[in-house]
């Protein structure tokens, strides 16, 4: 007899969740997709019908209600994610949430407060350490087979030519940022990931704000030191002009006895005195990467909902607000500023 699957509401149907997570359900062999919850009743209509999920409402208070629900998947615009995650606690229902948790770290605690008080799950949803690739590279860190890694070097490029005005994504209140919130929040996470989320303890940052009509930066240039000696540099852009795809998106971790980069994977070991590719081989890629991502991570959220699989440590998550308040701060004051001075919660 095999356990009932996982019942599972989706809140928000905006653009992430058309193109990543509606696609992954369909694959989901654990969990099943049950309702979902939006504010625009037309696309509520035809996803109803495109879906069939038994239930679809606008109202977020009808949709945790719902009995028949065990978990939930927010897909909101990142300024209502704190408030749906702590709604959604509250009723009960464990919660994967797409990045950013918070818009700040006092919105983060708050978040963080509710899910010790809840007693249910909660998973952020960073994709990108889901890859096959990203997934191989931490176990060859973990196996110390690139010796103490001390450097992460990392950016995204992603032009953008034309900006959609009053998207939510350029509004500073709505957005919490520009880039770094967007392809930034991704690859800082990464790349600490990767490295077994040192503390960072100092940032660096340089905002620049190129694109006409947008409040938000556009490109970022920056640089953290952490606890233990290890140091990130990052540069993310949506107006770099350049190929994008040869700069499109990179992560290179460099250890004393080797490196490891990615997007291709590629590992490098100095062995018998010399430098040695020593990258698995692997079978040809049939999927899309990127999809590939989304079906893992709502597959993993299924798993620590039926107890099976156990859920990242959620002060990674308090690190990263952290982390990215002091970058904000550095930026805007053209100083480098150290995390203590970043308070973790409103007042503090």
């Amino acid at each position: 007899m095999t356990d009932p699957p996982i019942r599972i509401g989706l809140v928000g149907a905006g653009a992430v969740a058309q193109t990543a997570h509606l696609p992954a359900y369909r694959r989901l062999r654990k969990g099943a997709l049950v309702a979902i919850c939006d504010s625009e009743p037309a696309k509520l209509r035809a996803l109803r019908e495109r879906t069939g999920v038994v239930h679809a409402t606008s109202s977020l208070d009808e949709f945790l209600a719902l009995d028949d629900l065990d978990a939930v998947d927010i897909c909101l615009p990142s300024h209502q994610h704190a408030d749906a995650v702590i709604r959604s606690l509250e009723a009960g229902k464990h919660v994967l949430c797409e990045k950013p948790l918070g818009l700040s770290a006092a919105e983060v605690e708050a978040v963080l407060a509710a899910q010790a008080r809840s007693g249910r799950h909660l998973v952020v949803g960073m994709n990108n350490r889901y890859r096959d690739d990203s997934i191989l590279l931490r176990k060859f860190i973990q196996d110390g087979a690139l010796g103490e890694v001390f450097h992460a070097r990392a950016g995204w490029l992603k032009r953008r030519d034309r900006v959609k005005p009053g998207a939510w994504q350029y509004e500073r209140a709505k957005s919490g940022g520009g880039v770094v919130m967007d392809l930034g929040i991704q690859m800082l996470d990464l790349s600490l990931w990767l490295a077994g989320y040192p503390e960072p303890e100092r940032a660096s940052a340089a905002f620049y704000y190129h694109m006409p009509g947008v409040d938000v930066e556009d490109t970022a240039v920056i640089a953290l030191t952490c606890a233990g000696g290890f140091t990130v540099s990052l540069d993310v852009s949506w107006h770099f002009l350049v190929d994008h795809q040869e700069y499109d998106h990179f992560l290179d971790l460099y250890g004393t006895a080797g490196s490891g980069l990615l997007n291709p994977l590629r590992i490098f070991q100095h062995l018998y005195g010399n430098l040695v590719n020593v990258t698995p081989d692997s079978p040809r890629r049939i999927g899309n990467i990127y999809m590939e991502s989304y079906e893992r991570e709502l597959a993993f959220f299924v798993g620590v909902v039926a107890g099976v699989e156990k859920p990242p440590p959620l002060s990674e998550q308090r690190t990263l607000a952290r982390t990215l308040d002091a970058i904000r701060l550095a930026a805007a004051e053209r100083r480098e500023v150290r995390l203590d001075e970043v308070p973790t919660s409103s007042g503090a």
